[in-house]
């Protein structure tokens, strides 16, 4: 075989590799919601294929969104912040974000997940009803709460996530095949 044959041979294991590795795309998804009541607080999560340590924006903005009047009363409310990736089972890790739906208007909203760093993208919608109404109870009785303080862990270092290892394999093989054919002459 000779030197030229095996540079081909060498530079096609590379494109492959790179080819395979740019083909294991990011990817974050969002749990199913449902409908929420206003004023309650609503878990949203999903899962994805980021290292644990990235961060994901969460931006919840009504269907209807768009710029109001300075002189109308205010519309319906949204809210965003960051998710911080935790490390799941061996088919994906987990993210989770709390919002809040006080001040929210009843009607349709959007959820749209972004990774901070890349291009892995998420939506859904959910609906907010109105608030139940309270009743009033004939006796009370006190309850016993014991407080309980928050744990604290270290956030974990945000780490970038590997598309594969196909690249690197690729290229100390063809390395050691360029190496091969160089002695042999």
């Amino acid at each position: 075989m000779n030197v030229r044959r095996l540079a081909g041979v060498a530079a096609a294991l590379v494109l492959a590799a790179w080819i395979c590795g740019t083909a294991a795309a990011q990817g974050t998804s969002i749990n199913e919601i449902g409908s929420v009541a206003a004023g309650e607080t609503v878990t949203i999560s999903g899962t994805t294929n980021l290292a644990p340590g990235n961060h994901l924006l969460v931006t919840v903005t009504p269907v209807g969104f768009e710029p109001t009047n300075k002189s109308a009363p205010s519309g319906a409310g949204g809210t965003s912040g960051m998710a911080i990736v935790q490390e799941g089972n061996a088919t994906a890790n987990t993210w989770s974000f709390a919002v809040d739906t006080s001040g929210f208007e009843p009607g349709e909203y959007t959820v749209t997940v972004e990774w901070v760093e890349g291009d892995a993208t998420a939506s859904t919608t959910f609906t907010v009803t109105e608030a139940a109404a309270a009743t009033p109870t004939a006796t009370a009785t006190p309850a016993t709460t014991v407080a309980t303080p928050p744990a604290t862990t270290a956030a974990p270092s945000p780490t970038p996530t590997a598309a594969g290892p196909a690249l690197p394999v690729a290229a100390v093989l063809a390395a050691g095949l360029a190496g091969y054919v160089m002695r042999r002459r």
